[in-house]
């Protein structure tokens, strides 16, 4: 059964207060006080299944502007594959410094995912889906 995926991503704000919140607003986050510097959200339709691999290595491939194409193995990633019924699978990547939680839930009709980041790392957003700690990120390339 072909199913919708919705990925959730968001950048946990370090400097919210959970008790703040239950004091003054109802537990609910306010305008000084807010829980995710942003939220991003994205579709990918026609999924079989979910493989998840802990510690694997995402191959970050490209063209640089002065350095032309590139490949580099990035590991010590948490990836995802969304599978689709072709048996290309959509490829989901994340430094595991960067994870704060992950949750997910499947039911009849689709799959979610929710991650959240944490924000003490930098890091980079290279295409949807794809979030590297600056520290991951290969020399060559942060020197081009």
């Amino acid at each position: 059964m072909l199913k919708d995926c919705l990925v959730k991503c968001a950048l946990r704000n370090e400097w919210f207060s959970q008790d703040y919140a239950d004091k003054h607003h109802q537990g609910h986050e306010s305008e000084n006080n807010i829980r995710f510097e942003w939220e991003d959200e994205f579709m990918v339709r026609g999924v079989t299944h979910l493989e998840f691999l802990d510690a694997g290595t995402y191959h970050m491939c490209g063209v640089h502007p002065t350095m032309g194409e590139f490949a580099y193995p990035i590991a010590n990633m948490q990836l995802i594959y969304l599978h689709h019924p072709n048996g290309t699978p959509t490829a989901l990547a994340f430094s595991q410094d960067l994870i704060g939680s992950m949750d997910q839930e499947n039911d009849q009709e689709k799959f979610e995912l929710r991650i959240e980041l944490c924000d003490a790392e930098p890091f980079i957003n290279p295409i949807a889906g794809v979030y590297i700690a600056h520290r991951d990120i290969p020399r060559a390339l942060k020197n081009a």
